[in-house]
């Protein structure tokens, strides 16, 4: 007999080698954008990684680069630093409102107002993506394509330990002061948080600062235009020392860091922990099997001038560079990255998508369609005061919320000392 004839394998040999050699020059020639951003880890990150390998398979004249930093080096001095260099990042992550302005007066961001309405890519968003109160806005530009809004603060819970104690979500304060107390009776730690960065329990305070005071003497204190020291703010902050009085929060509360609090939460350290929305993809990934959570909004301060169910929360997305030599690139990238299947699978790795029907379409975790529907009905929306304000502003506020939650101030105190402090900044 004789060997089969070898033409048809050699054919095929030949096209895979050229298949592989047009690769390699698309490769070698293509461009490349950096993307700089906070995702180190979790279930987003690796949706995030899966849909840069499809975007590579679909445009393989553009690579994608990433930038990862842990989140507080880079809201602390990473992200600026990288944005004042002479090779700045194409696209970098931001949190909406004070930010996305700086961003735009000092000529950091592109207006993407003109390249959102070319094709209909900006109707493709929810209608609450566009405006200065979700923070992407500045004026009437859009300067933030936002990639999913954010709850800054809910109070999670081990469901398990709340059913050992015989505890229910709290409706009002004064019944969530009742839990703490019960707990610790207990022996158990209330409220975990690492509060090292200060922004962790800063961006509760704030919004139980508004609740109190109201959106308006809130907006004028932050702004400068108001003092803190006054009987509103005083009347806040004694709810930060009804926490220390009731010993609500774990002895390192000042040292730990923000994600090792919630890791801490994930192994049972703590009944509650008061962060945002972005624990439901940290849990896919790194709480233990069978670890059973919810949540509830900060409870209904008696006697409050804020709307009594107003939320904390932003949108967070991508920026592009104005000084990026790939901006079509960039645009290439996030128009894939905000396709409707790509945001599908964003949604069901835990995050808030702000792409018209995506939420609906996914297979979502519980908790995350639960904070998607208390974003959406919130009648007011509290920015974080490190996003919605100057952050020197919101750092002294945070210090002044921690001097009293750690027992260290009297609420008049913590205010005299947050208006002297901002004198100077003034």
């Amino acid at each position: 007999m004789h060997a089969p004839p070898l033409r048809p394998l050699r054919r095929f040999a030949t096209a895979l080698l050229a298949t592989l050699l047009i690769g390699a020059v698309a490769a070698q020639d293509a461009v490349e954008i950096s993307v700089a951003h906070t995702m180190t880890g979790g279930a987003h990150r690796d949706v995030f990684d899966r849909i840069i390998e499809a975007f590579h398979e679909a445009h393989p004249t553009i690579r994608v680069r990433q930038i990862p930093q842990d989140m507080e080096i880079y809201q602390d001095t990473g992200l600026i630093a990288m944005l004042q260099s002479n090779d700045p990042p194409d696209i970098w992550f931001q949190w909406g409102g004070d930010l996305v302005r700086r961003d735009a007066e000092l000529g950091f961001a592109l207006d993407l107002t003109d390249h959102l309405a070319q094709d209909g890519w900006g109707d493709s968003f929810l209608d609450a993506s566009w405006s200065e109160g979700t923070g992407t806005m500045v004026g009437d530009r859009v300067f933030m394509m936002p990639y999913a809004f954010d709850v800054t603060t809910v109070l999670w819970y081990n469901t398990d330990i709340f059913a050992e104690h015989g505890l229910s979500e709290p409706e009002t304060w004064d019944d969530f002061l009742d839990i703490v107390r019960t707990l610790r009776a207990a022996g158990v730690t209330p409220i975990i948080l690492g509060n090292q960065q200060f922004w962790p329990l800063g961006n509760w305070a704030g919004h139980i600062t508004a609740r109190v005071v109201g959106m308006d003497l809130f907006d004028k204190a932050l702004s400068l235009e108001e003092p803190f020291a006054q009987p509103a703010f005083e009347e806040a902050f004694e709810r930060f020392a009804e926490l220390a009085e009731a010993q609500a929060f774990n002895r390192d509360l000042a040292g730990l860091g923000a994600s090792e609090s919630m890791d801490a939460f994930f192994q049972g350290a703590g009944a509650m922990h008061p962060i945002g929305s972005w624990l439901i993809s940290n849990a896919f990934s790194s709480a233990p099997d069978g670890f059973s959570y919810d949540a509830f909004n900060t409870p209904v301060i008696a006697g409050g001038a804020g709307d009594p169910q107003s939320i904390i929360g932003l949108a967070t997305g991508f920026e592009v560079s104005a000084r990026s030599a790939h901006v079509d690139e960039a645009l290439t990238f996030l128009r894939f990255f905000t396709s409707f299947d790509n945001q599908v699978a964003w949604a069901e790795a835990g995050r808030f998508s702000p792409i018209e029907g995506a939420m609906a379409a996914a297979d979502i975790d519980v908790h995350n369609k639960a904070l998607a529907e208390l974003f959406l009905d919130a009648n007011e929306l509290v920015p974080p005061p490190d996003t919605g304000y100057p952050v020197e502003i919101a750092d002294i506020f945070y210090q002044g919320a921690a001097l009293v939650a750690g027992g260290l101030r009297s609420p008049a105190e913590a205010l005299a000392w947050i208006d002297e402090q901002l004198a100077l900044v003034r």
